[in-house]
C-alpha cells in the first residue's frame, strides 16, 4: 500500500467531513456531554474513566466514518474514488485511519476531562496511549464495515446505534462485567469495546476485570484487521 495514495484521501476526509452534523453531534458532543454527566454525578470517577474514554472513542470514530460514507454513497461521489488508481484496500485503510484520527482527538479531550477528576494517577501512560490508539482503530474499522454492509445509507446511523448503545452496557464500561451472570459476560466478550475497556482499565488503574492486556490489546488489533478485510470484501461486492 502506498502512503502517497492514502494521505490525500485522509486530508480530504478531514477537510470535508470533520464539521458535518453527524460527526459533531454523535461524534463530539454526545461523548463529551455523556462524560461530563458522569463527572458531575460522581466526582470521583476513577472506576468509570476507562469506560468513558472507550465510549468517546467508539462514538467519535464510527460517527465520523459513517458521516463520510453516508454522504459519499448518497451523492454518488464514492464512485469517483473507485475510478482513481487506488486499490480497495488502500481506500479502506484511508477511511479507517481518518476515523481513528478524529477518534483520537475526541478521546484526548475525554481523557483530559476524566484525568482532572481522577483521584489516582495514571498507572502506565505508554500502555494507555497504545490502548486508546488500538481502540480507535478497531472502532473505526467497525464503523467502516457497518457503513458499507448496510444497503441503504440512510439507515446506517440507525444500525450503528443498535450496535453502539448496547455495547455501552455489555462491555463493562458502566458497570463491571463481574457483577453480571456468565451469559451476559459471554455477550460482552464478542464486542470489541469490552477489550478496549479492560485494556484501558489496566493501563489507567493497574487492574483488569475479565481480560488481561496480554490478550485484549492483540485482540483489538485482530478485530481491526478483520473488519478491514470484511470491508474490502463488501466494497468488492457493491462495485
Amino acid at each position: 500500500m502506498s502512503a502517497v495514495k492514502v494521505v490525500p484521501i485522509i486530508a480530504k476526509e478531514l477537510k470535508e467531513y470533520m464539521f458535518k452534523p453527524g460527526s459533531i453531534s454523535w461524534g463530539l458532543v454526545f461523548p463529551i456531554v455523556f462524560s461530563l454527566a458522569f463527572i458531575v454525578r460522581f466526582g470521583d470517577i476513577d472506576h468509570l474513566a476507562p469506560g468513558l474514554v472507550s465510549i468517546s472513542a467508539l462514538f467519535a470514530t464510527t460517527s465520523f466514518v459513517a458521516s463520510s460514507l453516508i454522504f459519499e454513497r448518497r451523492l454518488k461521489t464514492f464512485e469517483r474514488l473507485l475510478l482513481a488508481p487506488i486499490s480497495y484496500g488502500e481506500i479502506i485503510l484511508a477511511k479507517v485511519l481518518v476515523g481513528a484520527l478524529f477518534g483520537l482527538m475526541v478521546s484526548a479531550i475525554t481523557l483530559t476531562l476524566v484525568r482532572y477528576f481522577m483521584v489516582y494517577s495514571v498507572w502506565n501512560w505508554p500502555l494507555t496511549l497504545l490502548g486508546i490508539l488500538l481502540a480507535n482503530l478497531a472502532f473505526s474499522a467497525l464503523g467502516v464495515y457497518i457503513s458499507l454492509v448496510v444497503e441503504n445509507p440512510i439507515n446506517v446511523m440507525t444500525w450503528l446505534n443498535v450496535i453502539r448503545l448496547p455495547m455501552m452496557f455489555t462491555s463493562g464500561a458502566i458497570a463491571s462485567l463481574t457483577l453480571f451472570p456468565k451469559w451476559f459476560m459471554a455477550i460482552g466478550l464478542i464486542t470489541p469495546m469490552t477489550y478496549s475497556v479492560d485494556a484501558l482499565r489496566y493501563s489507567l488503574l493497574g487492574y483488569y476485570d475479565v481480560i488481561a492486556p496480554l490478550y485484549s490489546l492483540p485482540l483489538l488489533l485482530f478485530m481491526t484487521l478483520l473488519f478491514m478485510l470484511l470491508s474490502v470484501r463488501s466494497l468488492r461486492r457493491m462495485y
